[in-house]
């Protein structure tokens, strides 16, 4: 019997205009209404995963940044995986040198070096990706993005790696070439200490090795009494393949990737379908 729903976000929970749509939630609070227990899995930051939630009238606990940070319901810290600094300046290093545009991840919030910088990349990444995409409006997103993740600036990254008081949780790196991101997964996968993955395909994403969604979904469910066989999990993306490989349950987005379809048992309509409504009925059909 199904005891824990866990839910990725973007490209899941989210539809394609970043929102939580009320048929998700109606589904989710059903559920919640017969027992069960409800946790988002997200790649994002957990003051910007809950700013996108709290809009449709929802509250959850949260696994954030793949599994780097663990909180509850109220927003307390239950568990941190953080970056050695050392091997994090080396990252960081090797990723500037593949020209990639960078960020940290941080327990104050986002960092980039250069603002600037990075709003342009990403609009003339975006412009190159999605070239029939009207113009003004790629700007207008990628404004909103460093504005609602409120990204802050600090222009030196020394000041990172040497200032005990910030920890870093996470890299997300960003190329339009899929030959750079490959050949930046390849020379970082042969650290034991670092988990590779990412998001979208432009992107990759660093955490600590045990900062994976899987490791911290069993962590979680384990602190509520509850086995990995009786958890359901839901995603999209590459970043979601350990938590759907451990649950009992696991569930592919309509709009997956193809390697995410063919590791999850099940599969749902899109993100822009109700698909985690869908999935849920589904599982609340044959768990009662």
């Amino acid at each position: 019997m199904i005891k824990v729903i866990a839910s990725d976000m973007d490209g899941t929970l989210l539809n394609s205009k970043i929102r939580v749509d009320e048929e998700s939630v109606k589904a989710i609070e059903l559920a919640r209404s017969k027992g069960l227990h409800f946790v988002l899995c997200t790649g994002r930051m957990y003051d910007d995963a809950m700013g996108l939630i709290h809009k449709a009238n929802l509250y959850a606990p949260a696994i954030c940044m793949n599994g780097a940070e663990i909180r509850d319901e109220h927003g307390n810290i239950l568990l941190q995986h953080v970056l050695d600094k050392t091997l994090a300046k080396k990252t960081y290093k090797l990723l500037t040198e593949l020209g990639m545009y960078t960020e940290f991840f941080t327990d104050i919030g986002p960092i980039t070096v250069d603002k600037a910088r990075g709003k342009k990349f990403m609009v003339d990444m975006h412009k190159e990706m999605f070239p029939n995409e009207d113009a003004e409006a790629i700007i207008e997103q990628v404004e909103e993005r460093f504005e609602s993740k409120d990204v802050h600036e600090i222009n030196d990254a020394e000041r990172i790696f040497n200032n005990d008081e910030i920890k870093i949780l996470k890299f997300i790196s960003f190329s339009p070439d899929k030959e750079v991101l490959k050949k930046a997964s390849k020379a970082l996968n042969v650290s034991d200490e670092l988990s590779i993955t990412s998001s979208f395909s432009n992107n990759i994403e660093i955490t600590h090795r045990e900062a994976q969604k899987g490791i911290s979904l069993q962590y979680y469910v384990e602190k509520l009494g509850v086995n990995l066989s009786e958890t359901f999990a839901i995603g999209d993306n590459m970043n979601d393949l350990s938590m759907l490989k451990m649950a009992g349950y696991s569930v592919a987005m309509g709009n997956a990737e193809p390697q995410v379809k063919k590791t999850a048992k099940y599969e749902t309509t899109t993100n822009d379908e109700h698909g985690v409504a869908e999935a849920i009925y589904q599982m609340l059909k044959t768990n009662d």
